[in-house]
């Protein structure tokens, strides 16, 4: 970078972004005994199409899985396993109003079974049908008033839905029925992150772990709430657990990148958010933290080459590339992009301060003081735009210049 008798404002570190990813919620498998099959020929083959069905939603194929389910219900149509099983892959598929069809044959079939009640209570709450939704709920607890999980279940989906309190409610009883019921942990864990209180959230989501809770999410989760409290080593930790499960989760790939860069492994941090990138080259969130761990490496060209296109409509995107434009000796530029970052974000202080800057190495020291003393209108402890006018012998409040 050109030498400077100004004070730059670095500016502020990488934080992650994005709401918390949900742990995945596990939608219900019938458990229960088997109904009676008319035919033992029928119920073999049906034996052989279900397993023919998961292996297929296990390969993402969930086309396939419903197409083989609905010529199982064909065959076996009163076997309440079946349909519940058919609910689960359309709404895999993203079918909901089909998976509700499901559910409901199910339970006409036999009202006694959790699952299904459990399911479409979880399915209703994703749509914002909630009123519907609490009672499958209350007909799953009926069912099995002592099992754990369908307190957790119904929990998640509360969670996913913006009721953090509400789910506390029924995580509280599930640990109440199994202290050691690890899935519980874990979610009170999400609902004491959200609510600001981290310990709490760190203990139950340590104790998880402890009892083999183990998914890419249950770990992005884990490690963001360790990156927001600043212990960087065990964060990036838990996000490589999460990426070594699922390599895909771009947001992951960045809060990983934002550990490394807090720990001071520099290098390995532009390769986590450069994966990152790749994933999600349309996230402004991942471009912003990019850009800003190659600017203060003054690695300008590749700032440069990665701000230029698509041309960045934030203003903080703006004055990161006016930066590093003004590290490579494109002054005029430089200045150009910290003009229209300063009137997209009026009040960020750090864009203001390097924008005075620009300004006083142009020789356009009246507006370079003029924008110092807007800085300090905003934040009259600000000690960069301070030096920077005493640097210059002016007085904060333009009465006069120090001779």
């Amino acid at each position: 970078m050109p030498a400077s008798r100004y004070k730059l404002a670095l500016r502020k570190r990488c934080e992650p972004h994005g709401v918390w990813r949900p742990l995945a919620l596990t939608l219900l498998l019938c458990s229960c005994a088997p109904a009676p099959q008319p035919e033992t020929s029928d119920s073999e083959r049906v034996m052989r199409m279900r397993a023919r069905a998961r292996a297929a939603s296990e390969r993402g194929e969930t086309a396939e899985a419903v197409r083989i389910l609905q010529q199982a219900t064909e065959l076996l149509p009163r076997d309440p396993e079946l349909w519940n099983d058919l609910g689960l892959a359309l709404q895999a598929g993203g079918d909901w109003q089909g998976a509700v069809t499901a559910y409901e044959s199910a339970i006409r079939i036999d009202p006694r079974l959790y699952e299904p009640h459990l399911n479409l209570a979880v399915l209703l709450m994703q749509r914002g049908i909630s009123g519907r939704a609490r009672s499958e709920f209350d007909e799953a607890v009926q069912a099995e008033p002592a099992n754990p999980l369908v307190y957790w279940n119904y929990a998640a989906a509360l969670v996913d839905v913006g009721k953090p309190e509400q789910a506390r409610e029924l995580l509280v009883r599930a640990l109440e029925l199994d202290p050691d019921f690890g899935p519980a942990h874990a979610e009170m864990g999400r609902v004491e992150a959200l609510s600001g209180h981290h310990q709490a959230a760190l203990a139950h989501f340590a104790r998880a772990e402890s009892l083999g809770v183990s998914s890419p999410s249950f770990h992005a989760n884990y490690g963001l709430e360790l990156l927001q409290v600043g212990r960087w080593r065990q964060a990036e930790v838990e996000l490589q657990r999460s990426t070594a499960l699922d390599s895909s989760r771009a947001a992951v790939w960045n809060h990983l990148g934002v550990a490394r860069l807090r720990a001071g492994d520099d290098a390995a941090a532009i390769e986590a958010m450069q994966r990152a990138r790749v994933l999600a080259p349309a996230d402004e969130d991942i471009r912003f933290n990019l850009a800003n761990t190659l600017l203060r490496m003054e690695r300008w060209a590749e700032v440069d080459a990665l701000l230029r296109q698509p041309e960045p409509r934030r203003g903080d995107l703006l004055a990161i590339h006016g930066m590093a434009l003004r590290g490579l000796g494109r002054t005029q530029e430089a200045l150009l992009l910290l003009q229209q970052a300063a009137e997209r974000l009026p009040r960020d202080t750090d864009v203001l301060n390097n924008y005075g800057v620009l300004l006083a190495e142009a020789d356009d020291l009246e507006h370079a003081l003029e924008v110092w003393r807007r800085v300090l209108e905003i934040d009259p402890t600000n000690a960069v735009a301070r030096a920077n006018l005493e640097a210059r012998g002016a007085s904060p409040d333009g009465s006069r210049r120090k001779e």
